[in-house]
């Protein structure tokens, strides 16, 4: 297997180089944006000036142009309060019954089938929790708040290309995800600074080559990140914890106040920046089998070896509070803080925005079966601990919007 995929990646890098009339000066072009970008982002630090762009809940819907520009720009962006503080409270609090009530910590310990994502994890309880149906998160995932936020997100796309329409903005798809519950003074958390949605295939998937063709053909200026096109035709390397669906945004929403040093998200607010790491890979002092440490069936590594310029864009996010979401592109480079320096639990629940699509459409159905039966969704291990747990979501409990969500309904 792993000869298949080096000979692959020597292939796929000397086609690849052959798209530029120049690769090393088309470098160049796009590491030069790239420094532009990343002074920015100093001078803003420097300033204390906002970086990442926010927008209100109740201001979704009015005129939003100017942010819209920066949210292209950034590739991310923070909706405030989507969701009643007070609710939110509520549903932390129930969410913590229910992993006391069904011991899941202890059932955690007696598992040895944890996907190795969080197998090096130090504390005695884990900081993410691998549930899928509690209360909390099925209220949160399928609220008409939540169907509002995404609407808006995908509708920042391009979804049509000579009226064929890539994916339906306006219906949602759930891809059910896990929460995290880090402890003040956790340092078992810290997640390097890397992408989701696929690692060497960025490079040798055909539809991935496709979504970044001008990238590698010299037409840098003309790559916009927030078109659509192929995104929902990528196939990715088979392993626990790749995500097989096509998110328009990664997500998560607060469900306890918490800020820079409480062990929170970090970003490279720059949407273009894959390109840099794309054209990184192509140069002459990375090995022809290596992709600047990229590896199948894990998180695409972004490092100080190879990328050190692209790292100093590494910002923080801003203290969120209870009922606030925070939203980055699926080429984002994120990362979370090593060290949780806080005095209290930095609680959120992992919710991205997963538009209807055929590639989603078939990841719901088989995940809708999984709901059934309480057990992990499919592009997780299979720890399946909710199978008996009391104050489980179960069918009876959905309401039609979240059935329509789920694939258990048609929205048609």
């Amino acid at each position: 297997m792993i000869d298949n995929i080096n000979n692959l990646i020597i292939v796929e890098k000397k086609k690849l180089r052959k798209k530029s009339k120049d690769f090393i000066k088309n470098f160049k072009k796009i590491e030069k944006y790239i420094e532009k970008e990343v002074a920015e982002i100093e001078n803003l630090k420097n300033s204390s000036n906002s970086i990442i762009p926010e927008i209100a809940f109740n201001q979704l819907n009015k005129n939003n142009d100017e942010k819209i520009k920066e949210i292209n720009k950034r590739g991310c962006v923070i909706v405030r309060n989507v969701f009643d503080k007070k609710n939110v409270d509520e549903l932390n609090k129930n969410l913590e019954e229910y992993i006391e009530k069904n011991n899941f910590f202890e059932d955690e310990k007696k598992n040895e089938v944890l996907d190795k994502y969080f197998s090096n994890l130090k504390s005695n309880n884990p900081q993410i929790c691998a549930l899928y149906w509690s209360k909390t998160q099925i209220e949160l995932r399928h609220s008409k708040e939540m169907a509002t936020v995404k609407k808006w997100l995908n509708n920042l796309w391009i979804y049509k290309h000579d009226g064929i329409e890539i994916f339906d903005p306006n219906k949602e798809l759930i891809y059910a995800d896990r929460v995290r519950r880090r402890e003040p003074g956790d340092d078992s958390l810290g997640l390097s600074t890397h992408c989701d949605a696929g690692s060497f295939e960025r490079w040798t998937d055909k539809a991935y080559q496709k979504i970044y063709d001008n990238i590698f053909s010299d037409n840098f200026e003309n790559f916009n990140p927030f078109d659509a096109r192929y995104r929902n035709e990528t196939v990715e390397f088979e392993a626990p914890a790749v995500a097989h669906v096509f998110r328009t945004f990664q997500g998560w929403t607060a469900l306890t106040e918490q800020g820079p040093k409480d062990g929170t998200l970090q970003l490279i607010p720059i949407a273009k920046g894959m390109a840099y790491i794309l054209t990184r890979a192509l140069l002459d002092d990375v090995p022809e089998n290596e992709l600047c440490g990229s590896k199948p069936g894990r998180a695409l590594s972004i490092n100080k070896e190879y990328h050190s310029l692209l790292l100093r864009g590494l910002i923080s996010i801003p203290t969120l509070y209870p009922g606030d979401t925070i939203w980055w592109h699926p080429d984002v480079v994120h990362a979370v803080e090593e060290k949780h320096l806080g005095k209290k639990f930095s609680n959120v629940v992992y919710i991205g925005a997963t538009p209807y699509c055929k590639k989603n459409l078939d990841y719901a159905k088989k995940q809708a079966q999984k709901f059934l039966e309480g057990k992990s969704p499919p592009d997780f291990a299979p720890e399946d601990y909710e199978i008996n747990y009391k104050g489980r979501i179960k069918l009876n409990d959905l309401s039609n919007l979240a059935k329509k969500q789920m694939a258990l309904e048609d929205w048609f």
